[in-house]
């Protein structure tokens, strides 16, 4: 049998290992020596003498430092609440684990949901009765203590658990968010989690399932307190929804695979179709050129105004195909902030390559940006894409970049010669313009500042706008069948319990490239200007200019 004596070199260590310093340990070592005689004086039996006193050390330790901090102890046993080691049971230790220690304790009732935190902190930390936690909070008592025990076995479940954080909480994803439609008047949805890896984070988790706020909060490794206003937010946002008492994130989510998986057939696609798909870009082109507008325009505008219109031809051209193709429209759900938007997110997690492939065929879909009744306008518009496959400048970046509410402000300044001090335009953005000179937005003439995009009344592009929808009509004839034969397979699955993501966005990266391939086919057989945008040459930017007076 083991003596209690032949233990307390053993413990004296274990003790000076915990406390740093001798005094505390030698006290620490008679309190842990004191509780095995008294017990034994009891008749009680030992079978694992030395495990039985490193758990009597390890809850006297942690007894010493809650009464050095004035810390509470709490238990999630039913049959105890505010209790500390004098006024504990013979059989308290035995029931009790290392795992109730109170630094994990809190912890847990940190990763607690609101309604049951509120109810464990008031009961346990700060000692209210049922009747005043019940008061305080408007609840019944019998609500009080329904809360009470979820909350403690919450605490108990996660206390038990091997693993308690989600990799996610030490190698974080980057989510970025994208959408189709128009954004809010503070650019949600991007703006919901832009440099929020918290918010990027819980949207990433709570896409292949629905989560509770506690579940979230532990895989991230932050108190749900912390969590609980980034929840609100994306809810409020659009961004995530709820099912009882989980969360889950409302948009899709496309990986670097997603955006690659699919290229080879893109190719093979635009390849064995180029001469159909051409024939009303040709007929197209041909009337242009002969407009008066278009003649009476400097070349830099000319080539940007075709790089414009090739992109809205073929972006609204194929959307419209896949669209009748498969019956399915995209309806854009009013959002709070004046938005109406379908969000897109893409993951990086930081264990794919680059997708650098992939990114060579991207662009960014059409955006408009209108501001009515600007200085002696009825409107203006600038109406842009994003050529992201070429190794472009782009205006909104860098350390000069202008957003682009600005940037319209400034165009019409410029085209105008209106008076910067009485245009509530933001002056320091003044300093854009060498930037949007190197983006090929404006460009130097005689030392001043012009446009380097065409720009329009709104009646003369009128007709550019008749010539444009009757060949996006004809093209959408051309790829209808071809497409959606090319489709079949093709749909990205989403967890079932997602509603909200419209046909279009489950085949986006089926075929999304597509336009990019044919540009690129394009020039290579000399049919659109190519001044070696493929080798750091700053492309026009595929935008245009309106003004309504």
């Amino acid at each position: 049998m083991e003596r209690i004596e032949d233990q307390m070199e053993f413990l004296l260590s274990a003790a000076l290992y915990r406390c740093g310093n001798i005094a505390d340990a030698e006290d620490l070592t008679q309190e842990t020596l004191l509780a095995a005689l008294l017990l034994q004086e009891r008749g009680g039996q030992i079978d694992n003498l030395r495990g039985w006193m490193v758990t009597v050390m390890e809850r006297k330790y942690y007894d010493m430092l809650r009464k050095r901090y004035r810390q509470p102890a709490v238990s999630i046993d039913e049959m105890f609440e505010t209790s500390g080691a004098a006024s504990c049971p013979e059989d308290w230790l035995a029931r009790e684990t290392a795992a109730e220690e109170a630094v994990r304790v809190r912890r847990e009732v940190a990763f607690l949901a609101q309604m049951y935190r509120e109810v464990i902190v008031r009961r346990y930390m700060d000692g209210q009765s049922i009747a005043e936690i019940a008061e305080a909070l408007d609840i019944p008592q019998g609500t009080v203590k329904s809360r009470l025990s979820f909350g403690r076995n919450r605490m108990r479940k996660g206390m038990d658990d091997m693993e308690h954080y989600d990799v996610r909480s030490y190698r974080p994803v980057r989510l970025s968010i994208s959408n189709s439609g128009c954004e809010g008047m503070a650019g949600e949805p991007a703006s919901l989690v832009e440099n929020d890896l918290i918010a990027q984070n819980l949207l990433y988790l709570a896409y292949e399932k629905p989560l509770t706020e506690t579940e979230l909060a532990r895989a991230v490794g932050v108190p749900a307190a912390y969590v609980e206003p980034i929840l609100k937010r994306l809810v409020d946002g659009g961004l995530m929804a709820g099912i009882g008492d989980k969360f889950y994130t409302d948009f899709i989510i496309y990986t670097k695979e997603d955006m690659e998986r699919y290229l080879p057939e893109q190719k093979e696609f635009i390849a064995r179709w180029f001469g159909e798909i051409w024939r009303p870009f040709e007929r197209f082109y041909g009337e242009l050129r002969e407009t008066e507008m278009y003649q009476r325009m400097s070349g830099v505008r000319r080539d940007a105004l075709e790089l414009f219109c090739f992109f809205k031809l073929f972006d609204y051209g194929s959307y419209k195909a896949f669209s009748d193709a498969l019956k399915a429209e995209q309806v854009f759900p009013d959002r709070p902030n004046g938005g109406r938007w379908i969000a897109m997110g893409h993951v990086d997690t930081g264990e794919v390559p680059a997708g650098a492939e992939a990114h060579r065929y991207a662009y960014g879909g059409q955006n408009i940006i209108r501001l009515d009744s600007y200085l002696d306008t009825k409107g203006i518009c600038a109406s842009l894409y994003y050529p992201e496959g070429f190794p472009i400048k782009v205006f909104t970046e860098g350390g000069d970049g202008i957003r682009e509410e600005q940037l319209v402000k400034l165009l019409y300044i410029i085209e105008s010669g209106a008076d910067v001090c009485r245009s509530g335009f933001e002056e320091h953005y003044l300093r854009s313009i060498p930037w949007l000179v190197e983006c090929n937005v404006l460009y130097y003439e005689d030392s001043r500042p012009k446009l380097r995009i065409p720009v329009f009344s709104e009646s003369d592009f009128g007709i550019i706008t008749s010539m444009l929808a009757a060949t996006q009509a004809e093209l959408a004839g051309v790829l209808r069948a071809p497409l959606k034969e090319y489709m079949k397979g093709k749909k990205k699955p989403i967890p079932a319990h997602l509603k909200s993501v419209p046909l279009q966005k489950q085949y986006l990266y089926s075929d999304h490239a597509m336009l990019m391939i044919a540009l690129r086919m394009a020039m290579e057989k000399g049919l659109m200007r190519d001044d070696g945008y493929d080798n750091g040459v700053q492309p026009p930017w595929p935008m245009i200019f309106l003004i309504e007076k």
